[in-house]
């Protein structure tokens, strides 16, 4: 089965940089984007993705306040939270709302990319 990927960030050049990297991923069929919470539990509810990359802080609020929304909306889904603001504190309290992974964007960003890949080959 195809990987479907959503990422949520609040930054267009992160997010275009994200996307130019994962659409070159075998077994990557799509990645759509968000720059706010609200459009990824709408993007999501219309077209339930794989894996969702989500930022921790957004504009209308922090990610940990749809995690568990996005994983009602689709139980089999994966939850990536990539973020430069990755103390102790965030990375517990995301793991525990039901991300499946917790990345820091300045020295975990080929862990992501790496989870991607696996992801993507066993679909």
């Amino acid at each position: 089965m195809p990987t479907k990927l959503l990422v949520v960030d609040d930054s267009k050049p992160i997010r275009d940089c994200l996307r130019g990297l994962l659409k070159s991923i075998a077994g990557v069929a799509s990645v759509a984007e968000a720059g706010t919470l609200a459009q990824a539990l709408q993007s999501a509810w219309f077209d339930p993705p794989t894996l969702v990359i989500l930022d921790l802080r957004l504009p209308d609020g922090l990610a940990m306040q749809i995690i568990g929304t996005l994983k009602q909306i689709s139980p089999k889904l994966r939850v990536a939270v990539l973020t430069i603001h990755a103390d102790d504190g965030y990375r517990t309290q995301c793991l525990s709302l039901g991300a499946d992974w917790f990345f820091d964007k300045a020295t975990e960003f080929e862990q992501l990319l790496d989870v991607v890949r696996q992801q993507a080959a066993f679909g």
